[in-house]
């Protein structure tokens, strides 16, 4: 789309619609649950969504009025969508698109307001003033700021994108959201991690037996060590880094500050573990030398999950000098790309159960 082009919507009744951060799942799917055959699609912005809906724009909106919804907030509208200008020459192209969509007619009273996310060199004020003043003579409309007006003109910014919609103050729904948090209070991931680790113990087939030890290597803040310390009778804990507070005060959890490069000559750590997790951001190959250094800690048939890092943009051949690396200790190496780890690899393995060299098939 051309900078000043507006874009009819057409015939589809088009929506912006918030919620929560984090939510967006629960909104989008309760939105199609109301508006039968919609689509709705997530914005660039965390707890902002886009809908196209089959029913007249009356209807949807009456729908959703009358709907006792739970992840739904502000529903707006919109009949133009309009690709900007970085500047405020983009004023104008936004009250040309707000007049193209008709409704506002001579003597009718309006408002304009601006919903900004993104970084620019005005003001949400400065574009309301400036699309007011303009509108007057587009529209032969009275543009208020104080008085109950018969148009809201309602413009939603995203950075380089704007949404325009002229709709009566009463079509412009605020409902109460009554789900603010994804999770209850305490239950939060710690990071992104922990679901990596979680669905590698399901892919892998790997379960931790009652008083199993788990040795995890580059562990802070300690997204790992909080998913496995719900298994293991302990878990030992390798980096400088500080751990996450309620990591570290886990019972189970011992934590190791140094660096995992050191941990064989470490004296206070002794095996034999029952399973070897590493998720260390180097150089593939590094990791693998690591993970061999330190195989005399884990028992003969234990298992070890290790994360590929694409520290280049050589994925194969990163996938390739780790696996050669590791079959020089471990056997039956798998690697599989995993929903939570798209951006990453995700190795597992097993220490033979008999000394000599692996035989990786």
């Amino acid at each position: 789309m051309s900078e000043g082009a507006a874009f009819h919507l057409g015939a589809a009744t088009a929506l912006i619609v918030t919620t929560a951060a984090g939510l967006e799942a629960e909104a989008r799917r309760e939105i199609c649950r109301l508006l039968s055959g919609a689509t709705a699609r997530s914005l660039l912005l965390k707890g902002n969504i886009f809908v196209l809906a089959h029913q007249g724009e009356e209807d949807a909106v009456s729908a959703l009025r009358a709907a006792d919804t739970r992840h739904l907030s502000r529903i707006v509208p919109v009949q133009r969508l309009l690709a900007l200008a970085r500047n405020a020459s983009c004023f104008p192209d936004v009250a040309a698109a707000a007049a193209e969509i008709g409704r506002i007619g001579e003597g009718d009273t309006f408002l304009v307001r601006c919903h900004r996310r993104g970084q620019h060199p005005w003001q949400s004020r400065d574009l309301e003033r400036a699309v007011a003043h303009q509108l007057e003579p587009l529209t032969r409309g009275r543009g208020e700021y104080e008085a109950e007006v018969r148009w809201l003109v309602l413009v939603e910014v995203y950075q380089d994108l704007a949404y325009v919609g002229v709709n009566r103050p009463a079509d412009v729904l605020h409902k109460t959201l009554r789900k603010h948090r994804k999770y209850a209070p305490g239950q939060r991931p710690l990071n992104r991690a922990q679901w990596k680790i979680r669905e590698a113990l399901e892919a892998f087939e790997i379960e931790l037996a009652p008083g199993s030890r788990v040795l995890d290597l580059g562990s802070a803040p300690g997204g790992w060590v909080e998913v496995l310390a719900q298994a293991a009778a302990e878990v030992v804990a390798v980096d400088p880094a500080d751990l996450d507070p309620r990591v570290a005060a886990l019972p189970n959890v011992r934590h190791l500050r140094c660096r995992a490069e050191t941990l064989a000559a470490h004296g206070d750590v002794t095996g034999p573990f029952d399973l070897m997790t590493c998720d260390m951001n180097i150089q593939p190959a590094e990791s693998a030398a690591i993970m061999c250094r330190l195989a005399g800690l884990l028992k003969e048939g234990a298992p070890a999950i290790m994360t590929v890092k694409y520290v280049t943009p050589h994925r194969r051949r990163h996938q390739r000098e780790a696996r050669e690396k590791l079959a020089e200790h471990y056997e039956e190496i798998r690697m599989q790309r995993l929903p939570h780890n798209a951006y990453e690899t995700t190795a597992a393995m097993r220490k033979p159960s008999e000394r000599g060299p692996a035989a990786n098939e």
